[in-house]
């Protein structure tokens, strides 16, 4: 016989999202384990859920934009522990979506000191004895100065230009004993609950910690020789070159005027202080130039922008479902799913395959035609155009293009919304399919692609 699981409401309303991270690390390690793996990972695919649901009817496009764009930065797969996967409902709610806007160096910390991260990169496993060097390396690599700041096995630091395989040495150890709550010996001859908490513990922290980026670490103690970690490369001349390149890139693509690049590093370097230092840098990239209602649309949307944009444009209603865990899985664009710590790339040239592109064509075709979707064509339509094959394909090519397209094209369009489905010939009474088939046609043209 197989195993035989309780019960439950698959259908029942979002519970998770709410939820405290202890509430949801004791529940992922007493109560959801007992049960079949869709209800263990459920937190995961209401937070799946949550992302597309914001992403399509936030007001705050820009605060979508940004949360996407450090969520990927700051990259965590799913795939790695159930405990810090259920988790990542604390790190978008508490950790990432607060910070898009502030100060950096704050969201830092933030993000080291997150369940999530502390157990994808192992740090709350690093000990005294052998401190942990995942996360150190990838502190640099990836979330600060990164990888060109890398300057390899020099003995001697060269704390202008970048970090040294011994700088991720010394960072480890400063970095050890920040960790969760999870069942360990305290130091003091007690055992810390787990809770899934941060904590800094003494016990597991190396305190051997010296030179690192031109600073000694050793005349700080415990936890202020993390903290100082985090201020020397927070503070580095390549993060702010770093970082920035890569929310520029996010906006315009790889093309981007140096002037726009030259303006976030100074805003990024003039604000590092400030709580709203981001913000400024946006400021600085979008409002003191005018690249932005100048140039042509030229970056590529990636799999998730197209659903996101094609969903907004013909009016979506987003409902929560398991699916949305899974979207675009294969081509790792699904939420949370990219397998390494560096993110998904944000190139043009990664997006542009066949296997993204017919995944691209299947889940425009579920957004139009699946239950988790809610949509009217109709009402959307003014009546004196509902009776006209031709009136209707420029309203639709209006609203998703946003201008004409060349007469051969257009007809194409016409034939494609007025072709032949399952039996039934076009009637204008009844086209939401004929319509379905030209959205489709539109969301998966060329023009529709770039943004």
């Amino acid at each position: 016989m197989g195993i035989k699981w309780p019960a439950v409401n698959e259908m029942r309303p979002l519970q998770w999202l709410g939820k405290s991270g202890t509430q949801i690390w004791t529940a992922t390690k007493d109560e959801l384990w007992k049960m079949a793996v869709p209800e263990q990972i459920r937190p995961q695919d209401e937070l799946a859920s949550s992302v597309y649901i914001r992403n399509t009817h936030s007001r705050y496009q820009l605060r979508e934009v940004m949360t996407d764009f450090w969520l990927n930065h700051f990259s965590i797969s799913s795939a790695k522990d159930v405990q810090g996967a259920n988790a990542l409902i604390v790190y978008d709610r508490d950790v990432i979506r607060p910070n898009v806007f502030g100060n950096f160096r704050t969201m830092l910390e933030a993000v080291a000191t997150s369940t999530s991260m502390l157990k994808y990169l192992d740090n709350a496993d690093s000990d005294s004895v052998h401190p942990n060097e995942n996360y150190a390396r990838e502190l640099m690599e990836l979330h600060t100065m990164g990888r060109d700041a890398y300057l390899g096995k020099r003995t001697t630091s060269d704390a202008s230009s970048g970090f040294t395989d011994e700088d991720i040495i010394q960072a480890s150890r400063a970095l050890s004993g920040w960790t969760v709550k999870q069942n360990q010996f305290d130091g003091f001859g007690g055992q810390h609950p787990s809770t899934g908490e941060f904590v800094f513990n003494v016990y597991q922290h190396n305190n051997q910690a010296g030179q690192y980026l031109g600073s000694d670490l050793s005349a700080l103690r415990n936890i202020a020789q993390g903290q100082k970690v985090l201020d020397l490369v927070a503070d580095h001349p390549a993060t702010a070159t770093f970082v920035c390149g890569k929310i520029v890139k996010r906006i315009f693509g790889s093309a981007a005027p140096a002037a726009v690049l030259d303006r976030a590093v100074k805003a990024w370097k003039d604000n590092r202080t400030r709580p709203d230092q981001i913000k400024q840098v946006l400021r600085a990239i979008l409002q003191d130039g005018t690249e932005v209602s100048t140039l042509p649309p030229s970056k590529v949307r990636r799999p998730h922008e197209m659903v996101i944009a094609f969903a907004r444009a013909i009016q979506a209603n987003i409902k929560p479902s398991p699916h949305w865990r899974y979207i675009f899985a294969g081509v790792y664009d699904a939420p949370f799913n990219w397998p390494t710590p560096d993110g998904r790339p944000d190139t043009d040239e990664f997006w542009l395959n066949s296997a993204t592109n017919m995944g691209n064509w299947l889940n425009l075709n579920f957004l139009i035609y699946n239950v988790s979707v809610e949509v009217s064509y109709v009402d959307q339509m003014p009546l004196s155009i509902q009776s006209s094959p031709t009136l209707m394909a420029e309203f639709w090519l209006e609203r998703l293009i946003g201008y004409s397209v060349n007469s051969q094209a257009m007809d194409a369009l016409i034939k494609t919304m007025t072709r032949l489905r399952d039996g039934y010939a076009w009637d204008p009474k009844n086209y939401d399919n004929g319509i379905g088939f030209l959205l489709t046609a539109l969301a998966t043209s060329p023009e529709f692609m770039l943004r």
